[in-house]
């Protein structure tokens, strides 16, 4: 049963400066065949949200299929094109031989994909050439999960689905220390004692820290040199074989208690610590990347890819460290990040 409610899109850009040939190629050729399909089918110009590069964007998100007109080599519909090849959906590229000098070329990287070459000035040509390709892609929807584009063949993935040190530093600094250092070293305003628990395992059984202990205490980010160390795989191996003296410890909120590790500084006072084990994720996808184009990219490079990966996710930290200290000054001189540890650190 067709969805008649066109809830489904397909975006078709191409050069604007002649809009009747878009208007052809979107409403002569395209929409007689998806249209029955249940497909909604949108050029650029239309919308009413900001900018047209506003709804181009939108549009681009939008979209589960694109049709790209890039005769002329277009710079703007190359970087329509570039933003949707970022998300791994399906797409179909087109050349209007009937308008492009046979001396035109097209750039390499999109030139090694397939594209069609139609005249648009042959309308019934052009939709024999094109219903079958669609087809294709409306059966492989339901059964991949992303298209093959110059982008995704190097990430072996949407770049949308790509973890980066920058989003999961938000996700850790949302759901993990802004739940917590706030109000770690504060005290209640009317009873002199802290807003959260804080319980230490001393001789295999968790202990309450006292209120004396608690003014000594810090908190400790622990950045790995190396981005394996922040699997939980890891972390429980060095500390089977005692490479990092550091026991169980647990916040107590009242939303539910956070576990972390803690360790006694040279002043036999307790520092709490945590190693992003989120990180993990990230290092799963560069050894997959790494995997994949072992041929095509050095070891030394990936090495640098994941140094500067761990860096950016430590200035994050730092920067939110810093607006903690701000906003809430009993946290100042508590918070350490710690940057390139090592389990003999």
């Amino acid at each position: 049963m067709k969805n008649k409610e066109h809830i489904k899109r397909c975006f078709v850009i191409g050069p604007m400066k002649d809009m009747s040939k878009l208007k052809k190629l979107s409403g002569d050729i395209v929409r007689p065949i998806l249209e029955p399909e249940g497909f909604r089918i949108i050029t650029p110009d239309e919308g009413h949200i900001g900018s047209i590069m506003d709804q181009v964007l939108l549009n681009l998100e939008q979209a589960d299929i694109l049709v790209a007109d890039i005769t002329g080599n277009n710079p703007n519909v190359m970087y329509e094109l570039g933003v949707y090849h970022s998300f791994g959906k399906p797409s179909i590229i087109i050349k209007d031989r009937s308008v492009a000098p046979p001396e035109e070329l097209t750039p390499f990287d999109i030139g090694a994909y397939h594209y069609l070459d139609l005249d648009l000035e042959d309308i019934e040509g052009s939709i024999n050439i094109l219903k079958p390709k669609f087809a294709e892609i409306l059966k492989s929807i339901p059964e991949i999960d992303w298209f093959p584009n110059p982008v995704t063949a190097f990430y072996d993935s949407p770049v949308a689905e790509i973890p980066t040190a920058v989003g999961l530093s938000k996700n850790y600094v949302k759901n993990f220390l802004s739940q917590l250092w706030p109000e770690l070293f504060q005290l209640h305003d009317d009873i002199d004692a802290y807003k959260h628990t804080v319980s230490v395992e001393m001789d295999g059984a968790m202990k309450k820290l006292t209120h004396e202990e608690r003014e000594q205490m810090q908190f400790e980010i622990l950045i790995p040199s190396e981005m394996h160390m922040a699997s939980h795989s890891y972390i429980s191996d060095i500390k089977a074989s005692k490479k990092i003296k550091y026991q169980k410890a647990e916040v107590i909120k009242r939303t539910r208690p956070f576990t972390m590790m803690a360790r006694y500084d040279q002043n036999r006072n307790i520092v709490l610590a945590d190693i992003p084990s989120v990180l993990s994720t990230l290092y799963e996808s560069i050894q997959n990347r790494r995997g994949i184009k072992s041929f095509q990219v050095n070891k030394e490079e990936w090495e640098i890819l994941e140094r500067q990966e761990l860096e950016r996710f430590a200035a994050k930290c730092e920067k939110f460290k810093q607006k903690i200290e701000n906003e809430f000054p009993s946290t100042k001189g508590k918070i350490n990040i710690v940057w390139r540890w090592k389990p003999e650190d």
